[in-house]
């Protein structure tokens, strides 16, 4: 089955040339107006510049050259390497204005785009593929700079001199002449627009298959040893080579439309010109001194001048529109406000620790529920223990105290505030979570305990001594400046957990949550982080989420969920005594029996 594209489902716009787009990217562009209004006024500046060439030419000709006159001569070149200095100076200022502009512009996007990022909805990461998000955040960021550098700019330039040299070909020479040179530009307008048209299309299908490539080759790549371990590289192969191939019709389709449409340019430009050399010879023979060889050869002039920008204009339209095409892409996702986190204004800087759970029902999605009016509570210092089968609401409970998802009815409160009202940073600031597939960043042991928040190297190893794990600590290369490489491929499961709980240790939390933090480690590893959990737990409420029961024996409470639902709550004594779903647990972990 052909892979398919994340973004494929989006229709796109017919419009060559999307207005509101172009207003939604100038918003960025605002903080620098001066530099915008200065690029502008170099590109006409440039153009009535240009301009002055041919006629110095058709002076150096009719004037210097026919009269003999030597002086004159050396005026008109003299005048004409002045102007081609100044346009020199001029496009160099032009070029590092506009690049400067595009670089600060993409700057602020990025920074605006990836702080977004850091406060968008969990639920919104569980849709949206990493590749896609680093291509959003990259390249296409990075193309949205090309409107300022090679487009806008120069695009109202490009046409302020064709509008200059068209007015001034009919000041300067024979109407008629300069009409029938020119009769060509309606059908030069038509291709414009077809190909402006056509290639918007092309490009959009090439940056949603660019999102596609990312997006596959980052999960590939990150699930690797899935992939080997099963033997599936063949496989991936395949599926790899079908995303990749329709990336290159995509590209080979962009490039279809262009070297189409350049030849038309190339072969109307020769047209004009010889429609201006036949008139004028005719123009000549009918009528003599009436066109003059320094009208033809400016003319002529004139003619390639007036295709370059043309010919150029519409590359520059084309780098327009993939930059508006990536824009476009990028300001969806900045305007995304709908996911963004909505944090409440309580604030606290220390937690009581009184943790609710009231009536709260959840699902991941509308028409499929996962909790279902679960009510369960913790008293400060408390420690809530959750256990029961996998898929029955354990990690859910957890995610929604955190506030990473809110529920669809109910409430969850800490210190009789619900989760929705407190303000994130402040809530999260006093939780501390460990979960079972702990993430570590590629970076030194240090910053990845510590969260590169400042602390001695000596409150470190004190921490380490207190949960007694100095001596895995010390037994690493370098200690705390060991990299443990990206996720941490360099440690082993149990020992990723053991740095997770030394970085909770650390935070020195009001509430404590572990997500079946023992449940992937070895006996060695599960005694360190048991007598860890006993220290930690003092005095704070935890909230534990358990798959080996030995863990919570000596919790305050534990409750059992299954489907979703509270089944059992009550002490680890209370329960047995019950004989219920916890007593069938408890006997088939430490007996193998459910009897």
């Amino acid at each position: 089955m052909a892979e398919k594209t994340p973004t494929s489902s989006k229709s796109v716009s017919g419009k060559a040339f999307d207005w509101a787009v172009l207003r939604r990217v100038l918003r960025f562009a605002a903080p620098y107006r001066s530099l915008l209004l200065g690029a502008g006024f170099l590109s006409v500046a440039l153009g009535a510049v240009t301009t002055i060439r041919p006629y110095l030419v058709q002076v150096a000709v009719d004037f210097a050259v026919e009269d003999g006159d030597l002086s004159m001569l050396r005026w008109s070149i003299a005048a004409l390497m002045l102007t081609l200095v100044l346009e020199g100076i001029g496009q160099w200022f032009f070029v590092l204005a506009t690049n400067e502009l595009g670089q600060k512009v993409i700057r602020d996007v990025r920074v605006r785009l990836f702080g977004q990022l850091l406060h968008y909805r969990a639920a919104f990461f569980d849709r949206t593929p990493v590749g896609q998000l680093v291509t959003r955040t990259v390249s296409d960021v990075e193309t949205m700079a090309d409107i300022f550098a090679e487009g806008l700019l120069v695009i109202f330039g490009d046409l302020f001199k064709i509008s200059v040299m068209v007015v001034a070909m009919f000041l300067l020479f024979d109407p008629g002449m300069v009409a029938v040179s020119l009769s060509v530009v309606p059908i030069l307008y038509v291709a414009t627009r077809w190909f402006q048209t056509s290639i918007k299309g092309a490009f959009t299908d090439v940056r949603n298959q660019v999102a596609a490539l990312n997006s596959f080759v980052q999960e590939r790549i990150t699930g690797m040893a899935v992939v080997q371990l099963f033997g599936r590289e063949g496989e991936e192969a395949r599926r790899f080579d079908a995303i990749n191939q329709r990336h290159r019709d995509a590209n080979v389709k962009s490039i279809w439309y262009f070297s189409l449409f350049f030849p038309i340019i190339d072969m109307l430009s020769a047209l004009s010109i010889g429609l201006a050399i036949w008139y004028g010879g005719w123009r000549s023979l009918v009528d003599p001194g009436s066109v003059s060889i320094g009208d033809l050869t400016a003319l002529i002039m004139f003619i390639n001048m007036l295709y370059r920008p043309l010919r150029q204009l519409a590359d520059r339209f084309n780098t327009l529109q993939m930059g508006m095409v990536a824009s476009d892409r990028v300001l969806k996702l900045v305007e995304k406000t709908e996911q963004l986190e909505r944090p409440g204004s309580h604030s606290a800087t220390r937690l009581n620790g009184q943790v609710e759970f009231d009536e709260v029902n959840f699902g991941y999605l509308e028409d499929q529920q996962v909790l279902h009016g679960v009510n369960l509570s913790a008293r400060p210092g408390e420690m809530l223990a959750l256990v029961g089968s996998t898929g029955s609401g354990k990690s859910t409970l957890i995610g929604l105290l955190a506030g990473m998802y809110h529920p669809n009815q109910g409430t969850v409160r800490v210190d009789g505030v619900s989760v929705a009202d407190w303000d994130f940073n402040a809530l999260r600031s006093r939780l501390a979570l460990v979960q079972q597939d702990v993430f570590l960043f590629s970076d030194t042991v240090r910053n990845n305990v510590t969260l590169y928040r400042s602390m001695p190297d000596a409150r470190i190893w004190e921490a380490a001594a207190e949960m007694g794990i100095k001596d895995f600590l010390e037994g690493l290369p370098g200690g705390l400046d060991y990299d443990v490489k990206e996720r941490g491929g360099m440690l082993s499961t149990g020992q990723r957990q053991l740095l997770a709980f030394l970085r909770a240790y650390l935070a020195n939390p009001d509430v404590l949550i572990l997500d079946e933090a023992t449940s992937s480690v070895d006996s060695q590893s599960e005694a360190w982080i048991q007598r860890a959990t006993e220290k930690i737990t003092q005095g704070r409420t935890s909230v534990v989420v358990a798959h080996r029961l030995a863990t919570v024996l000596h919790a305050d409470r534990i409750a059992v969920l299954e489907h979703g639902k509270v089944v059992e709550q009550g002490t680890h004594a209370e329960l047995l005594e019950a004989g219920g779903v916890y007593a069938n647990l408890y006997a088939k972990q430490f007996f193998g029996s459910q009897d």
